[in-house]
């Protein structure tokens, strides 16, 4: 195919057929995209049809997967391998912390500002990046005082009022597309800490992790879904598909499964 008046809707199903190798979820941004492209050419004269109707609908399970979490122990080990001594250090322990002790989502602790946190009553109130909903959260003494070290002695002198700056000058405030991934991957590798399974392991596997813990320790789910601001109770219960103690209590044996076969 040459130019777009050649396009035909086998063309269009066949792209989607060379790309089934890829996950649901990732096809089906692709083919929104095309669908949108499609609707473009066509309201501009460009193409005498709308084919974006041709392309099929890829449908994405609601929270299909299973959250990515990391043990217990590898959690102690990454806060341990950090260098507290350093600016980087001070900052780097504070992020981690407010991810893995207060399940806040990466743009939420970017967004942080200085008047974010009420010291008196200790807790961190926000308005959360993803659903402008408002939070108010206990400020633990671990947290608050590794938020304290930072903003005392790891963060430079500025005018700015976001609580988490970058290490060089200009010392300017993270974007809202930073991901903190090489955070978390510097003090993992300065931890030695190897997964036993490929799987995912930023900002957002350590709220995950929070999540996961705190229905193993028998935490209502209403009290979860406050904790992480969630607004839908669904978005709370997919953690039960990582609480692999809860799951094998109710698992069933071959025998059970038999029966139920029969």
């Amino acid at each position: 195919i040459k130019k777009f008046d050649q396009i035909q809707s086998i063309d269009l199903s066949e792209f989607v057929i060379s790309r089934r190798h890829f996950k649901p979820k990732t096809l089906s941004r692709i083919v929104s995209g095309v669908r949108l492209f499609l609707q473009f050419l066509t309201l501009r004269g460009i193409l005498k049809k709308d084919f974006s109707q041709d392309l099929p609908v890829i449908r994405v399970a609601r929270d299909s997967e299973i959250p990515s979490v990391w043990d217990r122990g590898f959690i102690v080990k990454l806060l341990a391998a950090v260098d507290r001594s350093s600016a980087k250090g001070k900052r780097d322990y504070a992020i981690i912390l407010l991810a893995s002790r207060m399940g806040l989502r990466l743009g939420d602790i970017i967004g942080l500002t200085l008047d974010s946190f009420n010291w008196e009553a200790a807790t961190i109130s926000i308005t959360q990046s993803k659903t402008q909903v408002p939070l108010c959260l206990p400020l633990t003494d671990e947290v608050g005082e590794a938020l304290i070290d930072y903003l005392s002695s790891g963060r430079p002198d500025t005018n700015y009022r976001e609580v988490f700056l970058t290490l060089r000058p200009p010392f300017a405030p993270f974007s809202k597309n930073s991901h903190f991934h090489h955070i978390i991957t510097y003090w993992r590798e300065v931890a030695g800490i190897q997964f036993r399974t490929k799987q995912r392991h930023g900002i957002h596997s350590l709220r995950h992790t929070l999540a996961t813990q705190l229905l193993e320790n028998e935490t209502p789910f209403p009290v979860i879904a406050d904790i992480l601001g969630h607004t839908s109770m669904a978005s709370t219960r997919i953690y039960a598909k990582a609480d692999v103690e809860t799951l094998r209590q109710v698992s069933l044996s071959f025998e059970e499964v038999n029966n139920v076969c029969k």
